[in-house]
């Protein structure tokens, strides 16, 4: 699943890199943040706890 995701935001990139219509550029980045945004939770999930003492 996550190289469907990382092919799907590569895609997006490529998109976005030459979309002329400001309107589909802008819901081309909102979704690659979306993303980016779920990386970045499953990233934080995954960070071992530091224990406090």
């Amino acid at each position: 699943m996550q190289g469907e995701t990382k092919q799907r935001w590569e895609e997006l990139c490529e998109q976005a890199a030459i979309e002329p219509d400001p309107d589909k550029f802008l819901d081309l980045i909102r979704e690659i943040n979306r993303l980016l945004e779920e990386r970045r939770a499953r990233l934080t999930d995954k960070k071992p706890m530091s224990s406090v003492g």
